[in-house]
């Protein structure tokens, strides 16, 4: 009877342990999941900011590309704010 009890103890302690790992690999997976959507977000925003820069882009440094990004912003509000007007 006691081997039953120590063998019935066993059970349950690994039956504990599984699902500790089963919420673990869930918890894994969904971050997985939400890395590859925010770099799939990034990707598509990288595109949109792609194409509002000339195609020599690629020679020009992060300053260079801010202010480029920055006039076309501070440019596209000045013409809504025009167009407000009329």
């Amino acid at each position: 009877m006691d081997n039953f009890q120590e063998q019935m103890k066993e059970i349950e302690q690994l039956k504990a342990e599984q699902a500790l790992h089963r919420k673990q690999l869930e918890e894994n997976r969904q971050r997985a999941l939400a890395k590859r959507n925010q770099t799939k977000h990034l990707v598509t925003l990288g595109k949109i900011v792609e194409g509002l820069l000339p195609e020599d882009a690629a020679c020009l440094t992060e300053d260079e590309i801010r202010d480029i990004l920055a006039q076309r912003i501070n440019s596209s509000n000045l013409s809504s704010a025009s167009n407000l007007k009329k």
